[in-house]
C-alpha cells in the first residue's frame, strides 16, 4: 500500500464522486479509479458501493477514520521535521521592551558572535505578549519578568532580581519614608497597568503583595505606558508601581521613587522557553546564559540561582535556605 492511495481514498470518500475527487486531487478520473481498485485488491475488501451514487461500505467507513489519523500523523510529522529544520537556523527571541538590563543585549551579542550562521530574529514586547507568542509558538525564548519562575508549559532561567518601586508624587507623604510597605497603599488611589499587558507583575502587586497584606488597591486609572503612568503621578492622580530597571528610561519632573517591601518573592529577569522545545539553537542560547548568570555569580541549576562570593554588584542574587 503506497501513502498517496490513502490520499486518494480520502479524497473520494469525502466527495463520493470520482469525478469531483479526480478535480481536487488535480488529476484523471481513471488512473484514479485504478488506484482504488488496487487498494481494494490488497485489503481484500470493498470499500465503495458503485452504482448511480458511490456509498461508503462499512469496511470503507472503518478505513476512512483510521485513513484520516494516518494522514494527519503523515502531515503532522513533516511538519515537525520542516519546524526541526527551520529551529537549527533560526531563533526568535521575545526581546523586552522595557527592561534595562545590561544582560539581554549582552546575550543577544553574544549568540550573534557565536552562531552567525543561525539566523536571529528579535520580536519587541512586553512580558504578557511574550507568553502568549511562546505558547503560540511564534517566539523560541523571551526575555521576562516572572515572580513564580516555572509553569506547566515553559520553564525559566534567572538572570537577576528585579526591585518594584513605588511611583509617588514628590510633595507626598510617602515620599518622605525610605521604603513603601504594602500597608501604606491602602486607600491611595492607584495607576495601574492592564493586567493583559503583563499578568506576572500585575499579579504578584495584587495578589502578593497586596492581597496577602490585607490591601485592596484603589485603582482610579489604567495607564498602558510607562510615560502615562508617571505624567499621572506627576498629575498628583495617584501612585504607581515600576519595575527598578524601567525605571532609568523615563524621567519625569515631580515623581519620586521608592521601594515596595513586601513579604512576597521578588520579582526576577531572565529568559524562558517551552518545556516542550527541541531546537538545538534553543539550547545554545541556553548556553550562553548560563555562561553570562556564572560571569554574575549565579550559578543556576534547576531555574534556582545561589548567592556565590564575587558576584557583579549590579546584580541582586538569590539565596536559598
Amino acid at each position: 500500500m503506497e501513502f498517496r492511495q490513502l490520499r486518494y481514498f480520502i479524497a473520494v470518500a469525502e466527495e463520493l464522486h470520482f469525478g469531483r475527487a479526480a478535480e481536487r486531487l488535480q488529476m484523471t478520473r481513471p488512473p484514479l479509479s485504478q488506484q482504488i481498485l488496487a487498494l481494494e485488491r490488497e485489503l481484500g475488501v470493498e470499500l465503495f458501493v458503485r452504482g448511480r451514487r458511490i456509498e461508503l461500505t462499512e469496511a470503507g467507513r472503518v478505513f476512512l477514520e483510521q485513513a484520516r489519523r494516518a494522514n494527519e500523523a503523515v502531515d503532522h510529522a513533516a511538519q515537525a521535521a520542516r519546524e526541526a529544520g527551520e529551529e537549527t537556523t533560526r531563533l526568535r527571541i521575545g526581546y523586552p521592551a522595557a527592561v534595562a538590563s545590561r544582560y539581554v543585549p549582552t546575550a543577544v551579542r553574544t549568540f550573534r558572535e557565536r552562531f552567525p550562521s543561525i539566523a536571529l530574529e528579535t520580536v519587541v514586547g512586553h512580558t504578557g505578549a511574550h507568553l502568549m507568542a511562546l505558547k503560540a509558538k511564534q517566539v523560541d525564548v523571551a526575555f521576562v519578568r516572572l515572580a513564580c519562575p516555572n509553569g506547566e508549559a515553559i520553564s525559566f532561567r534567572p538572570l537577576h532580581r528585579e526591585r518594584v518601586l513605588v511611583a509617588v508624587p514628590e510633595g507626598h507623604p510617602l515620599a518622605k519614608l525610605r521604603a513603601v510597605r504594602a500597608e501604606h497603599l491602602a486607600h491611595e488611589p492607584v495607576v495601574l497597568f492592564p493586567r493583559a499587558l503583563d499578568p506576572p507583575f500585575h499579579d504578584h502587586l495584587v495578589n502578593d503583595v497586596c492581597d496577602r497584606s490585607g490591601v485592596l488597591l484603589s485603582v482610579v486609572l489604567e495607564a498602558t505606558t510607562l510615560e502615562s503612568s508617571l505624567g499621572a503621578v506627576a498629575a498628583g492622580l495617584g501612585l504607581a508601581f515600576t519595575a527598578e530597571s524601567a525605571v532609568g528610561l523615563l524621567s519625569v519632573r515631580g515623581v519620586a521613587f521608592r521601594p515596595l517591601e513586601a513579604t512576597a518573592p521578588a520579582l526576577q529577569v531572565g529568559v524562558t522557553w517551552r518545556r516542550d522545545t527541541t531546537s538545538r539553537a534553543v539550547r545554545q542560547f541556553l548556553a550562553v546564559i548560563d555562561e553570562l548568570a556564572r560571569g554574575a555569580g549565579l550559578a543556576t541549576r534547576d531555574g534556582t540561582a545561589y548567592r556565590h562570593k564575587g558576584h557583579h554588584p549590579d546584580t541582586v542574587l538569590l539565596t536559598t535556605g
